[in-house]
């Protein structure tokens, strides 16, 4: 736990084996997701869960107490290194049964919202495509930096990349990395290792453009320019990423076709991009 917020959360009540005066969270998010506030602090109580089929059989417990902590060495790696996550103050492992039930605290980012939403608003027509554009070059140009760093975020999409707020009026956009749940730095980052991670993002976004398109090849290029400055390989990135998806994407569509049937998930940014506009502070 750190020191700085050590008191404040005591103070709310949240410990070990104690949770303290939790609210449920209504940014959107990973579920399921929680809010604690004492005085000026605010944090986000995120509890692991599953994902997929496999959340209906093992609930929320998990075999490795570890996960958790491994975030908060990850996420404070990152900070260090100039890379912007939110700050993680506390993590937890609650024996439940044979396995464990997991939580991380962050602090909430105040005035900000994820991209999947953003995009889910520009998808509704609630966003003129200039910012859309802005926003597709600043994730190419964060992605880019993560990658620099030898870093492999395990679930990189939209959703777990939060920008400003007022990046939507026309400042310039300042992204946040989320939820590194199994993410890891690794020695060398290869090729192979790093169009998997870009092609892992093409994946979510290709999904989620189904419900109507968006994003075009102008845009693509765009993203992949902002992630190699230099201009030397994203041609080449562009065209083993594509080559590769289009072999998989009659598997993915299978699966997902599956999923929306057996295990069905609700998603804010999907359901009602119009009229939801709650922050998304950290999850």
């Amino acid at each position: 736990m750190r020191l700085a917020a050590e008191g404040a959360l005591a103070a709310a009540g949240f410990g070990p084996r104690t949770n303290g005066a939790l609210t449920a969270s209504a940014n959107v998010g990973r579920k399921p997701l929680y809010e604690l506030v004492h005085g000026s602090e605010h944090f986000l109580v995120r509890r692991f869960s599953h994902g997929g089929l496999l959340r209906w059989v093992t609930g929320r417990r998990f075999r490795d107490p570890r996960r958790p902590f491994r975030e908060l060495v990850l996420a404070e790696r990152l900070r260090a290194l100039g890379l912007a996550t939110p700050e993680v103050v506390a993590a937890r492992a609650t024996r439940a049964g044979l396995g464990w039930e997991l939580d991380l605290v962050p602090r909430r980012v105040p005035d900000s919202i994820d991209l999947g939403h953003v995009l889910a608003a520009a998808r509704a027509g609630a966003l003129p495509r200039v910012v859309v554009r802005r926003l597709v070059v600043a994730l190419g140009r964060f992605v880019a930096k993560l990658h620099a760093a030898d870093f492999v975020h395990a679930d990189l999409t939209p959703n777990n990349v939060l920008v400003n707020r007022d990046a939507l009026a026309g400042a310039e956009p300042e992204l946040c990395i989320l939820d590194l749940d199994r993410s890891r730095f690794v020695a060398a980052l290869d090729d192979e290792t790093r169009r998997d991670n870009l092609r892992r993002l093409l994946r979510f976004v290709e999904r989620r453009e189904r419900r109507g398109a968006l994003l075009g090849r102008a845009d693509y290029a765009r993203f992949c320019r902002a992630y190699d400055a230099g201009g030397e390989r994203w041609k080449d990135d562009w065209r083993a990423i594509h080559a590769r998806h289009t072999q998989r994407s009659s598997w993915h569509r299978a699966g997902w076709w599956l999923e929306e049937r057996l295990a069905p998930r609700t998603d804010p940014r999907e359901d009602a991009p119009r009229t939801r506009s709650t922050d998304r502070g950290a999850s």
